[in-house]
């Protein structure tokens, strides 16, 4: 359809006109926004000056956080370190399974059990006049898994007597414990004193010494303050290898186990409750210090003893579950000789 020119005019005239109108309005629009997106930036500006001094101040209030948070921790380590090392019991002497000075003396206990106070805790130590005579302790084997010993060194333990090894009691074969690399190493790092144990089932003085020597082989030169432990316990079963020796043949195996170690230079141990330590004939191992095992509230044998295995249940932090626990008594024992 044809269109007159003078409508055509009309038209463009209003679009130019519609143009530069929308131009204007569009200007306008755009100054308004620039003048918007400015305050806007300007108060943005000024809240972000005033959360910079709300951050300045709440990083100071978190710094200081952390100074009583490390003064804190400090304080509870010197503390600690207080209880460990300025009162608790020092390592008594030479006394760790060392010779007794007699055979007489080896049926006798040098302790008044008057002395023995047993803490909130359930662990047991002996006192006299107010000074601690004894140190704490705790034996384990690879049946405690995995041992944060650092919270055990905390928890006011003293000493722990490792398992080294073992034999089977059906096979014969000698097995080093599997995690006693890492337990030696744990507490070590955590500042313990070091004891090793050997479960024997020994039936022959050959095999006492096979054993003696693994351990031996084992320890390399690795320092110990406690002794190498001779641990030769029957286990009940009917097929337990040392079922049916006869007292002078158990004997014969503790004496060629101890002898081999103290050949070596270092401190041999005999483990057991008293009827163990009967079935070994202890009495003529007298040049041999005693571990007894014995869990009642007062040990019945008249044997003197260094180190006293009085709980199977013990709870210690860093351990899950039960452990064993032992109180080394040898500073008394040894005055009680000098």
């Amino acid at each position: 359809m044809a269109v007159k020119k003078g409508t055509a005019q009309h038209a463009a005239k209003h679009v130019t006109k519609g143009k530069k109108a929308s131009s204007k309005s569009s200007s306008t629009a755009k100054s308004a926004s620039s003048k918007k997106t400015a305050a806007k930036h300007a108060k943005s500006a000024k809240g972000g000056k005033s959360r910079k001094k709300l951050t300045k101040k709440q990083e100071l209030v978190r710094h200081r956080v952390k100074l009583v948070a490390i003064i804190a921790a400090i304080v509870c380590a010197v503390a600690v370190g207080i209880r460990l090392f300025v009162f608790e019991p020092t390592v008594s002497g030479t006394f760790h399974g060392a010779q007794l000075p007699s055979a007489e003396a080896v049926e006798t206990s040098p302790y008044d059990w008057n002395f023995l106070l047993r803490g909130v805790d359930g662990r047991l130590h002996y006192v006299v006049s107010g000074t601690e005579e004894s140190r704490s302790g705790i034996d384990v084997s690879a049946h405690q898994g995995d041992i944060d010993w650092h919270k055990v060194r905390a928890d006011g333990i003293s000493f722990a007597i490792i398992r080294l090894g073992y034999r089977g009691t059906e096979s014969g074969t000698i097995q080093l414990d599997e995690r006693f690399r890492q337990n030696l190493l744990g507490a070590q790092m955590a500042g313990l004193n070091i004891g090793v144990y050997f479960y024997s089932q020994a039936t022959t003085v050959a095999e006492a010494e096979e054993e003696a020597d693994f351990v031996l082989s084992e320890l390399g030169s690795t320092q110990l303050v406690y002794p190498v432990v001779f641990d030769f316990e029957p286990t009940g079963s009917d097929g337990a290898r040392i079922s049916g020796m006869s007292a002078d043949e158990m004997y014969a195996v503790a004496k060629a186990f101890c002898d081999r170690i103290a050949a070596s230079g270092r401190t041999a141990m005999l483990y057991g409750n008293y009827y163990d330590l009967q079935d070994m004939e202890y009495t003529g191992l007298w040049q041999y210090g005693y571990w007894l095992a014995s869990y009642t509230d007062l040990p019945s044998a008249a044997i003197p003893f260094a180190i006293w295995q009085y709980s199977a249940e013990g709870t210690v932090s860093g351990i899950d579950g039960y452990v064993d626990l032992d109180i080394d008594l040898s500073k008394t024992l040894q005055a009680s000789f000098a």
